[in-house]
């Protein structure tokens, strides 16, 4: 998907890295990055963003190094339960003034955190910011356990709104029930992969499609760290490419912008998320297949030895 798909003079392409610092399936997390250039020293200084060159500051007052969002494992009952089942949460990142004096701190404050869960992350004494992270979005996975048809079905609680993403057996897509995306479909490599071996691709494209045949954006992996290890720790893993509308320029602007993607962009995200936790949750469980046939295996020869 190039820029010179759009015809609107008003968009950008924007894109959007992923990246993971699992130490397994079910800890750590999965970031997202305004830029490759962000990821990458997110990833050099390991996220200790109070330390000294941990962030950088652009000359649009943007900050790098900063995750856009994270997400991870919910540590519900779900994570208890079974693994491959957990609900997932995801975080936005809020960067504000650190001086509580500061009339444009208490002014973002309203806007970003009043009436949201949040939690303090660390305060970065070079650029003189505070970092939080907001909960954005609460996600129910549901296995359908007596369904021919449907695999698994995510639901992506937000504020006021929820996405509903199905997941099909023998289907090479995704569908998408929203208001603001009706009757959408996450296409996987351009449906001309057999879904029965969908297991042995290892480079991934998806593209959401909407109601009227039109690309709204474009995630692939080909280009990860590792496109041989479908479990990569600690590595990038894929870039979302999506359009977003140009703000008009504000020279009275200085300072960094919280919401440089608009809310149908950062609900894109979330489903990006889904997709790339998918396809962890269909390895861990194919695992567990063989290692559960394994035993069966091991254990009828046992049995057959004593007879």
């Amino acid at each position: 998907m190039s820029e010179n798909c759009f015809i609107n003079k008003n968009v950008t392409v924007n894109n959007i890295p992923f990246y993971t610092n699992l130490t397994s399936i079910f800890s750590d997390s999965t970031y997202t990055f305004s830029s490759l250039e962000s990821m990458k020293l997110f990833k050099k200084t390991g996220n200790k963003l109070h330390k000294s060159s941990s962030i950088q500051r652009l000359d649009d007052f943007k900050y790098i190094g900063i995750p856009l969002f994270q997400c991870q494992l919910k540590k519900d009952a779900s994570y208890l339960l079974s693994k491959e089942r957990s609900n997932l949460i995801i975080y936005k990142y809020i960067v504000l003034p650190f001086d509580e004096n500061n009339d444009k701190r208490q002014q973002m404050m309203a806007e970003h955190l009043d009436n949201r869960e949040y939690k303090f992350i660390c305060n970065n004494e070079e650029h003189n910011i505070s970092i939080y992270k907001v909960v954005f979005s609460e996600i129910k996975n549901e296995m359908a356990l007596l369904s021919l048809s449907t695999s698994r079905t995510y639901t992506l609680k937000f504020r006021n709104d929820h996405i509903v993403m199905t997941f099909k057996n023998f289907h090479d897509y995704i569908e998408v029930e929203n208001s603001v995306f009706p009757n959408a479909k996450w296409i996987y490599n351009d449906n001309v992969g057999n879904v029965i071996v969908d297991g042995f691709f290892i480079n991934n494209n998806y593209k959401l499609i909407s109601n009227d045949k039109l690309i709204v954006c474009e995630f692939d992996n080909t280009e990860r760290s590792n496109k041989w290890i479908t479990y990569t720790k600690s590595e990038y893993m894929g870039l979302l490419k999506l359009v977003n509308s140009i703000k008009p320029s504000n020279g009275k602007v200085q300072y960094h912008d919280n919401n440089f993607l608009n809310d149908f962009n950062e609900k894109i995200i979330c489903m990006t998320f889904v997709l790339i936790a998918h396809k962890r949750f269909k390895k861990y469980e194919e695992r567990k297949r063989r290692s559960r046939n394994g035993f069966n295996l091991r254990l009828m020869r046992d049995n057959s030895a004593t007879l």
